[in-house]
């Protein structure tokens, strides 16, 4: 504690100041409206600015809503209590917002209408473009639920109606479709050097839209069973991601300016140490209780103080006392493979993986929307995943060993405890997952939680309501989405 003064601070700054540095921004001198027309640069701008969103706005709260990890109360000066306890800044509320429609969604739709009016056609500039689209909006409804989306960026409607979330999610759906199907792997016209992403590969791309067309289909079907049909289908014709090569995931790099702004946090507050990203006890009990090899791959003691010969113990969430003992996100070197999963100034954000998309499948199998092996499904995600974290082949081999037959429940759990550091899709995975009032884990209401039930939706930020007089009445934050059935 005697040195944990230094690092105080207040949230706002850590959420902010980081965020604000990144040479990856310089592609335009005005994000909105490219003076060289070149769809390419919009591109750009619009994966950085969603990516360095995720990571560092809406990320830290994101976890801390989700239970994936823990502010540890006083022992991590108080930075992420509040969210543990759904009390949402009105700044990473108003950042997000901002982040996805004033820049995302205006540069993006502005790129499709430079690259369809080009001649010859730019179609897979265009496509790449709209799957970018449909992965924001769908972040965008999994947050607030009911959004604008048909009468979204377009200067004609001042003042855009907010789509019911089911008209949402079939307009992702409708959006994916059209991409793939513009997609001509022939045509040499794609955003490459300035694609982060896939460089320009195409198949790749195409590979990743069936995934976010599979991903939506799965974030409905609770609501709307008659998506069974589809997501049988899908997995009958694959053509999904089906390697770690495939994964989309956008890459932060060692160099200044360009690092992970979730550990730049800790590099401009702490000197590179962890005090603030704690493990969060729900996850450390459900790994526990499994003997997950990951604990510590995902864990270290804290760095003033921690012991290493102490039981991994993770903070309840929302608790405002120091935890008895101190464990937090690890910082560590992973495996030789190379990986970079965690906190770390290279650690990439995932937009989507191969284990998220074995789970996904062994999920629908087990739910019996497809024929297939659930249980091989399961086990080859949970291989991938943890060898994504280092985690020696023998000690893989002697977890799955360990482990039970395929149910629904242990593929959400495992399919959860893989998220950790990806806030919105573990959020949300809890989220779809729930069922009767019994989650895959069973999280806890958070102790001086401002509602009666676990959180469901972010509250729309204050400035959007203000200004749009078509904005819905505010619902309360415990108030199920209509996905979440």
């Amino acid at each position: 504690m005697k040195q944990l003064a230094k690092y105080i601070l207040i949230p706002l700054l850590i959420l902010s100041a980081v965020a604000c540095e990144s040479d990856f921004l310089d592609v335009n001198t005005s994000p909105n409206t490219s003076s060289a027309a070149d769809p390419a640069l919009l591109f750009t701008n619009s994966i950085v600015d969603y990516s360095t969103n995720r990571t560092i706005d809406f990320g830290p709260t994101g976890m801390a809503v989700g239970q994936l990890y823990s502010g540890g109360g006083s022992l991590g000066a108080g930075v992420f209590t509040q969210p543990e306890r759904y009390i949402i800044s009105i700044f990473v509320n108003g950042n997000t917002w901002r982040s996805h429609y004033r820049n995302e969604h205006k540069n993006l739709k502005l790129a499709i209408d430079i690259a369809e009016a080009a001649d010859p056609v730019e179609n897979n500039a265009a496509a790449q473009c709209k799957i970018f689209r449909a992965l924001i909006y769908w972040s965008t409804t999994v947050i607030w639920g009911d959004v604008p989306f048909s009468e979204a960026v377009n200067p004609e409607f001042d003042l855009p109606n907010f789509d019911p979330q089911q008209q949402v999610l079939n307009g992702i759906v409708t959006m994916l479709d059209e991409a793939i199907a513009q997609i001509d792997e022939s045509s040499p016209l794609a955003i490459t050097s300035s694609d982060l992403i896939y460089t320009g590969d195409m198949n790749r791309w195409r590979k990743f839209a069936k995934s976010l067309k599979f991903r939506t289909l799965m974030t409905m079907v609770d609501a709307d069973p008659s998506k069974a049909g589809e997501i049988g289908a899908m997995i009958a014709e694959g053509d999904m991601i089906s390697s770690r090569l495939e994964n989309a995931r956008f890459p932060f790099f060692s160099q200044s300016g360009n690092r992970n702004p979730f550990w730049e946090t800790l590099n401009a507050f702490a000197a590179g140490q962890n005090f603030f990203y704690f493990a969060g006890e729900a996850m450390v009990e459900l790994m526990k209780s499994k003997s997950d090899p990951r604990l510590e791959a995902y864990f270290e003691p804290y760095p003033d103080g921690g012991d290493p010969n102490s039981e991994i113990m993770g903070v309840p969430p929302g608790d405002d006392a120091s935890p008895a003992v101190h464990w937090v996100l690890s910082t560590a070197p992973l495996g030789s493979d190379g990986s970079t999963e965690l906190v770390r100034p290279a650690a990439p954000d995932v937009l989507f993986s191969y284990q998220e998309q074995l789970f996904l499948e062994a999920e629908a199998i087990a739910r019996g929307f497809a024929t297939g092996d659930a249980d091989a499904k399961m086990r080859e995600g949970i291989t991938v995943a943890m060898l994504s974290y280092g985690i020696d082949q023998t000690d893989i081999s002697a977890y799955l060993a360990g482990i039970p037959t395929a149910t629904v429940k242990l593929i959400a759990e495992e399919a959860w405890v893989d998220l950790v550091v990806r806030p919105l899709e573990g959020w949300t995975h809890w989220r779809r997952t729930e069922n009767g009032g019994v989650g895959y884990p069973d999280l806890e209401l958070p102790e001086g939680a401002q509602t009666a039930n676990l959180m469901r939706r972010f509250p729309l930020p204050p400035d959007e309501v203000s200004a749009n007089t078509n904005a819905p009445t505010e619902r309360p934050l415990d108030e199920k989405m209509w996905f979440d059935q």
